[in-house]
């Protein structure tokens, strides 16, 4: 082969390998609806929920998931997004004192939420995973519990200007911005190809009234019309038929009693501990006010009847992955179903742990072309799943997290063999083979030129021995006796 073909060669064989890089990127839209619990959409009337109904007999619609401890919304929305159980991720509740930082962090605090000293300890949220697999892949969050703060160097899309923690925010106006986030193409924005969106209900209600209150189910006849408006406009932008959507919760909600409540102070002195947060009227957290009040104080609280204790480092804390934390109190107390440990006019409450309160356990629906279709009742799997399962619907590698893909696997479309592993073509890949092909394409031009000058010398060797064969008397002039011009 010339070395002209060569270079013929590798160019083509570059231009077949830019081609095939332009695939289409997978999409996908993560939906949470705080508070909805697994059992919410049974007993609704039909007629009011069509839009869930649609998703739910056209795709995938799973018993429950099995939600982490406690059961309250920040330590379970980080689950989510990256995977890892809260001692894992750090944001271990709604609020919570760090010692490193000698500061407590409160949900409430509009400004804390910006901060990436709370959230950036380590983990990897979905959206930073999902852009640094390149491919001018983009992120867009709307209003997802810690995901306005910067991790990892990176910020994805959130909502411009006074409304970007606003949770009353209009809900058909936060699925615009997700949409607008999809289609604009810009010069200098990319469209993006994941979309985070959260709404606050029906937690807010059912605190207020109760989870099996009919002003629940008027909040979830209004999430459907918000549904159906995504739809709506998934349709109209054609994205629709590429769209992958996950439709799931933090947690459920169950029924509290405001009479059966539990005074820690009638059985243990306020002298011996530090109560710095507490979680909620289902869980509080206490430190010991000193080192040599830590024994006497764990010997009280194990005496407070309708509560399970958790200790810091013990075998009940460590099955419930809420100890190896800095953030995490030396003591957990949890109420027992059906007590309270402070005071509250709400009606229902959220915090246990979900293997022993089976109302904590959100429900889970998911839709698209990596999903089955008509899939109903599929068996529960684990939020520290999703993560997997999200970076497998985007095919990028996740980052280090507690989740199995083979959980998953049974509601997925086509599901990787068990032998298969994620891999995503980026630039830094292409990069590598477009650098391989001209090193082997090198080799080949310098064997070609080498082969050629191997072929000219034995030629000439030829032409040498002839002349010697025909007794000419000097191997400088050839057989007219004049001088041959230098083969070389």
């Amino acid at each position: 082969m010339k070395t002209a073909d060569v270079l013929t060669f590798m160019l083509l064989t570059v231009q077949t390998i830019c081609l095939s890089t332009e695939v289409k990127i997978p999409k996908l839209i993560l939906i949470s609806m705080d508070g909805m619990r697994y059992n919410f959409l049974d007993n609704l009337n039909k007629e009011n929920i069509l839009n869930f109904d649609f998703f739910k007999t056209g795709g995938v619609n799973v018993k429950y998931m099995r939600n982490v401890f406690p059961s309250v919304t920040y330590p379970n929305h980080m689950t989510i997004v990256t995977g890892l159980y809260p001692e894992s991720h750090g944001i271990v509740s709604n609020s919570f004192w760090d010692p490193y930082l000698q500061d407590t962090f409160h949900e409430e605090n509009y400004r804390q939420n910006f901060e990436s000293k709370w959230f950036d300890v380590g983990s990897e949220p979905i959206w930073v995973t999902n852009y640094k697999a390149g491919q001018s892949r983009d992120s867009g969050v709307v209003l997802w519990p810690g995901g306005v703060a910067e991790m990892k160097s990176y910020m994805p899309r959130v909502i411009p200007g006074g409304y970007i923690y606003n949770l009353t925010y209009n809900w058909n106006k936060r699925v615009d911005h997700l949409i607008e986030w999809f289609t604009k193409n810009e010069s200098n924005i990319r469209p993006i190809n994941l979309g985070v969106l959260y709404f606050p209900e029906p937690d807010e209600v059912a605190h207020v009234h109760g989870p099996d209150s009919q002003e629940v189910k008027d909040i979830i006849y209004k999430l459907d019309k918000t549904l159906g408006y995504l739809k709506k406009r998934l349709i109209d932008e054609h994205l629709f038929d590429d769209m992958n959507i996950i439709i799931t919760s933090d947690h459920g909600h169950t029924d509290i009693s405001t009479s059966q409540l539990i005074k820690i102070d009638q059985y243990v002195s306020k002298t011996l501990y530090i109560a710095r947060v507490g979680l909620n009227s289902i869980v509080t957290c206490l430190n010991p006010s000193k080192a040599s009040t830590r024994e006497e104080l764990y010997a009280k609280l194990k005496n407070i009847p309708n509560i399970t204790l958790y200790r810091k480092g013990g075998e009940s804390s460590k099955a419930l992955h809420y100890s190896d934390n800095r953030r995490i109190s030396e003591f957990v107390l949890e109420a027992k179903k059906g007590y309270i440990l402070k005071s509250t006019k709400q009606r229902g409450a959220h915090g246990f742990d979900p293997e022993k309160v089976p109302d904590m356990h959100p429900f889970f629906i998911a839709f698209g072309p990596a999903f089955k279709k008509g899939l109903k009742n599929a068996d529960p799997f684990n939020s520290v799943d999703i993560y997997s399962l999200m970076c497998h619907i985007l095919g990028i590698e996740p980052a280090p997290n507690n989740g199995t893909l083979k959980n998953v696997l049974h509601i997925l479309s086509h599901p990787p063999s068990p032998h298969a592993s994620t891999f995503q073509f980026t630039g830094v890949t292409f990069l590598v083979v477009v650098i391989f092909v001209a090193f082997v394409g090198g080799l080949y031009a310098i064997g070609a030129c080498r082969q050629g000058r191997i072929k000219q010398y034995v030629q000439v060797n030829r032409k040498i021995i002839n002349h010697s064969e025909f007794g000419q008397s000097s191997l400088l002039y050839g057989s007219n006796g004049e001088e041959e011009e230098d083969e070389f």
